[in-house]
């Protein structure tokens, strides 16, 4: 079962949470953009200037990276949870809410080492 059904999950989270991020900070910056130009009145070009001069590629390396490690966290955590998972409908519930805290506190511990070790 493992080969079957772990490990398609593991691959895409580790594939498609960076993808969400990329789709999320393309969704963050437009916003910004439209705020920035249309309702505070900052020029355009300043806009985009400033992008491009704080803006620095290991910060969208670093993101990946960590995206991918948490992609990897949440199905690693929600797949161990969820194969030794009992006591039916109410075992399902509390399973998924301990792969939920577990997950959550595993994010954000790893995030703070990820970042000190990248930064």
């Amino acid at each position: 079962p493992v080969k079957h059904l772990i490990v398609p999950r593991v691959i895409a989270g580790v594939l498609m949470v960076p993808l969400l991020t990329v789709i999320a900070n393309f969704v963050g910056i437009a916003g910004s953009y439209f705020v920035g130009v249309n309702l505070l009145g900052i020029n355009e070009g300043d806009f985009i200037n400033n992008i491009y001069k704080m803006l620095e590629l290991n910060d969208i390396y670093s993101g990946l990276v960590k995206a991918a490690f948490f992609g990897l966290v949440l199905s690693v955590v929600g797949c161990y949870k969820g194969f030794n998972t009992t006591g039916g409908a109410e075992g399902v519930g509390r399973a998924t809410t301990q792969a939920v805290v577990i997950s959550s506190i595993t994010i954000l511990v790893s995030d703070y080492f990820l970042t000190a070790i990248m930064f």
